[in-house]
């Protein structure tokens, strides 16, 4: 076995919550599955719950990845590129509740009972749409403007037909 890191205790973590979910989820499942007793986890993680929020934030990292690396087109006017910035941010989240499901609901279920880390997360929204748009403290009325297209709690009606519409008409209403 390759030395015990946080990343090989990251994976397999998602490997187990994948099949088992996190309420059932142990640091037992996690140690005897690397080979290593649940005591050596501690060298990592203070407790299991520590370990599922770096799980969560990693998760969160990395799908979001391209909305934070997001730049506009040279030209492009504030307006536009904060359409098509909020456009990625929702098509992001559509596409990842799309592609698994599971994850994105076990991922979502656990981050939105985490006040410290959904907080973390919409400022860090609030502060990309300020800059993509130059309107300085307006993140957070933007980011809460377009909720219903970033928000999971809205995941199952991203399908429908006529979302795609009915941004556009929040938009004229925002912009």
């Amino acid at each position: 076995m390759a030395r015990l890191s946080q990343e090989i205790i990251l994976d397999m973590a998602e490997k187990i919550i994948y099949e088992k979910g996190m309420e059932k989820t142990t640091l037992y499942d996690i140690a005897g599955n690397l080979n290593v007793t649940h005591a050596a986890l501690y060298k990592h993680y203070r407790n299991k719950e520590d370990l599922f929020q770096k799980l969560a934030l990693r998760w969160l990292e990395e799908t979001s990845r391209e909305i934070f690396a997001w730049n506009s087109a040279a030209g492009q006017s504030p307006d536009d590129a904060l359409h098509d910035w909020l456009w990625l941010l929702a098509g992001t989240k559509k596409k990842l509740y799309a592609t698994d499901r599971k994850m994105f609901l076990l991922y979502t279920d656990y981050i939105e009972q985490n006040e410290a880390l959904v907080k973390n997360h919409v400022e860090h929204l609030a502060q990309k749409a300020e800059e993509v748009s130059g309107q300085k403290e307006q993140g957070a009325a933007i980011i809460t403007a377009f909720i219903y297209f970033h928000n999971p709690y809205f995941a199952n009606r991203w399908e429908q037909e006529g979302h795609e519409e009915l941004f556009e008409r929040v938009w004229q209403l925002v912009k």
